[in-house]
């Protein structure tokens, strides 16, 4: 059955919260005796799983379960995740490598090697050990054909099923910025979509794991929209920060401190907006998160991005200088003035969002380090890392440093074989202290999973 916006909508205001809630009963008691790592074997169940859900379990779904031990969440709460995706993620991530090799199936943006789901640990100074979230880029079983050009049904269906698991669940802003950022491909010849260099995903869902119930957020790509309307992806952006302006004024104000910055480049030199992120949650709580990307990659560049070329407050001496340090200890630096190798990789150049909030006349921002491109290796990533957070006695829950963490999680090769496990390692930076979030792609096409894309 296919479900549009406005199904989706129609069941959210009928308050099936409870109607609809998993009927798994570890989530009404604690569990009597410790939770064991799911087993899984690659084949057909019986219950009639289909043998890509069960692969994507494998590949993906145990490297959460995991990421969830080693940050020490409950067994409850780690039944309770466990659930929700393999009841719903694990199905929605389309034609897994291990069981179709076809050269057709969707190329999702989600990962450089078009892996459909990043993981991510969240190491916030105030919590004992690493929270979890992880994105994905639901494919249909229609997308990227003439019934479904830019895979938008997946997206849907999926934000369906989530509703139980998300309390506070609310689209006001979802409707706002899909209207206002996507298109359904009605109109657009095939060959012209199928030719473009522009990457076909539109929409990406992401997941933060809360103790028993999940925070959903959706990403706008509003590439496909701009070239559509015949704006740039930031007017296109614009546009739609300054319609939700007479609802609350200090949006399109903080809006307007990052157009400002952003037209003072020379034009070939400008940060692209790349993403717009939504939390789905009443607007007065919700962040709009907007994703820029440079091609200048010094760290003095990316100071002067972080704080809008001083139009938000400076850095503090302390917050800066650890900055400096995480830069240096991800991609191997001697000191912070090294240069970075030169790629013209689609992702390459220093990622940042923005945030902006009701409220609040000025955006907050965060940087993201592309490992992927700018480390050494994703073990002198992993070392780096585990140095610079255990200076901070930021460990995972049992206690182990973040390399024994890392290396447990990517089991399919050695982590000094190359890059890609780790994608970016985030930083906001909030006075002193820093909340770092570091994030992985399980790499289902990787050689040593002995299987790829064709």
């Amino acid at each position: 059955m296919l479900f549009s916006y406005a199904d989706l909508c129609q069941t959210l205001t009928r308050n099936q919260w409870e109607l609809a809630k998993p009927t798994h009963s570890a989530l009404s008691k604690p569990s009597l005796s410790p939770v064991s790592r799911p087993k899984l074997r690659r084949e057909r169940t019986k219950t009639g799983e289909s043998l890509n859900s069960l692969y994507w379990r494998s590949d993906a779904g145990i490297m959460l379960w995991d990421m969830m031990s080693m940050g020490g969440y409950t067994n409850q709460s780690q039944e309770f995740h466990s659930t929700f995706f393999a009841r719903h993620i694990a199905s929605s991530l389309g034609p897994h490598p291990g069981v179709t090799s076809a050269s057709d199936s969707w190329q999702s943006f989600m990962t450089d090697d078009h892996t459909p789901i990043e993981l991510s640990w969240n190491w916030a100074p105030s919590r004992g050990g690493p929270s979890v979230r992880y994105s994905t880029d639901p494919i249909g079983i229609s997308a990227g054909s003439i019934m479904d050009p830019f895979n938008t049904q997946a997206s849907i269906e999926l934000l369906q099923k989530t509703m139980p698991y998300a309390t506070q669940f609310n689209l006001q802003w979802y409707e706002h910025f899909t209207k206002a950022l996507t298109i359904s491909g009605n109109g657009l010849r095939s060959q012209d979509v199928n030719s473009s260099s522009i990457p076909r995903s539109q929409q990406f869902l992401a997941f933060e794991l809360l103790d028993e119930e999940i925070m959903t957020k959706v990403y706008f790509l509003p590439q496909w929209k701009a070239k559509r309307t015949g704006t740039t992806t930031l007017e296109a952006v614009e546009d739609a920060i300054h319609t939700l302006g007479a609802s609350d004024p200090s949006l399109s104000a903080a809006m307007e401190v990052i157009t400002e910055y952003i037209c003072a480049f020379p034009l070939e030199q400008r940060p692209e907006v790349e993403i717009v992120a939504i939390d789905c949650i009443d607007p007065s709580k919700s962040r709009i998160k907007i994703y820029l990307r440079s091609r200048q990659t010094t760290l003095d560049s990316v100071i002067d991005m972080m704080t809008l070329g001083g139009r938000l407050p400076a850095m503090t001496n302390k917050g800066q200088s650890s900055l400096e340090e995480l830069w240096c200890s991800v991609l191997s630096l001697d000191h912070a003035a090294m240069d970075l190798p030169e790629t013209s990789h689609r992702t390459a150049g220093i990622l940042y969002y923005l945030e902006l909030k009701a409220g609040s006349p000025l955006p907050k921002s965060k940087v993201y380090i592309p490992a992927k491109h700018y480390g050494k290796d994703d073990l002198s990533v992993a070392r780096g890392l585990s140095k610079f957070l255990g200076k901070r006695d930021q460990y995972m829950a049992d206690g182990s440093d973040y390399l024994d963490g890392v290396s447990r999680i990517c089991k399919h090769r050695k982590l000094e074989d190359g890059l890609g496990f780790h994608t970016y390692v985030s930083c906001a930076v909030s006075g002193n202290d820093l909340n770092v979030t570091s994030y992985y792609n399980p790499e289902v096409y990787h050689a040593s999973r002995g299987h790829s894309r064709s």
